[in-house]
């Protein structure tokens, strides 16, 4: 049982500093492989908030590819059989150029998502589709596993693309079947970078520095609640909150254990 206890902002963006963690209860250091989420309580937790993809894969070549996939991981937390994992699109389409990301597209370029029910949801830069996409069914064991397909087009709709890294980011949440209403808490943001053209080592400079964008805490102003998704302490990774007292303080009101001790 945690005490409850003032902390200074200062000592929060210390600690979340200290410990990043690119996902809640990320148990994978690499950004390869599929994204793995899970349920627990009203709860949706995932593997690593940070993804790598490659426009250039041999299953879509140079400008489509269908990484990474979801597949849930029913150890840690299977789904409700018959309802729908759903994504919905966060923030806009950046671009890497080589010393930073930005928010300026060369060419216009889009990547576009097409969902389980055939609908195309588009990451620009100048914005997001609204539509949330649907991944797809959960099974009769709560599982599910997914392969979407992402798509780069340039402005005269074509498929195309700069030479560069693209990053996309949305949030996970189950909805029950032909329904938009979320019956469970979103997970922390997912991003996904994807190489167009980049030698392997000018991708993973983009890759680390997408590390950097990734949002681990999420502050509500309706009730002044801080989440930090993942905070390490003792060897134990908890999700925490805390609520702000004004100025830059904050009160700890609850601990939630997301990971055995390391």
């Amino acid at each position: 049982m945690f005490n409850k206890m003032n902390l200074s902002i200062g000592a929060f963006v210390f600690i979340a500093a200290f410990n990043p963690a690119h996902a809640v209860a990320a148990d994978d250091v690499s950004h390869g492989g599929d994204i793995q989420p899970w349920r627990a309580g009203a709860e949706i937790f995932v593997n690593n908030a940070l993804f790598e993809a490659d426009f250039g894969d041999l299953s879509g070549g140079a400008f489509e590819t269908d990484d990474p996939g979801v597949d849930v991981n029913i150890a840690k937390g299977a789904f409700t059989s018959g309802n729908w994992l759903r994504f919905q699109p966060v923030g806009k389409l950046l671009y890497w150029n080589g010393a930073q990301w930005s928010e300026t597209i060369p060419n216009g370029e889009r990547i576009d998502v097409t969902d389980a029910l055939n609908r195309v949801i588009s990451f620009s830069g100048s914005g997001v589709s609204e539509t949330a996409g649907v991944i797809g069914e959960f099974g009769s064991g709560g599982d599910l596993h997914e392969h979407l397909s992402f798509k780069m087009l340039d402005a005269a709709n074509t498929p195309n693309g700069t030479a560069g890294a693209y990053r996309i980011q949305f949030k996970l949440f189950e909805s029950k079947a032909n329904n938009d209403t979320s019956v469970s808490v979103a997970s922390a943001p997912i991003a996904i970078v994807f190489n167009r053209g980049l030698t392997n080592e000018s991708f993973e400079t983009a890759v680390a520095a997408a590390g950097d964008l990734s949002e681990n805490a999420v502050f509500s102003d309706g009730n002044g609640v801080l989440t930090i998704q993942s905070v390490k302490a003792l060897g134990t990774r908890y999700q925490v909150k805390l609520q702000h007292l004004g100025g830059d303080k904050f009160q700890l009101i609850e601990a939630k254990q997301i990971s055995a001790a390391e």
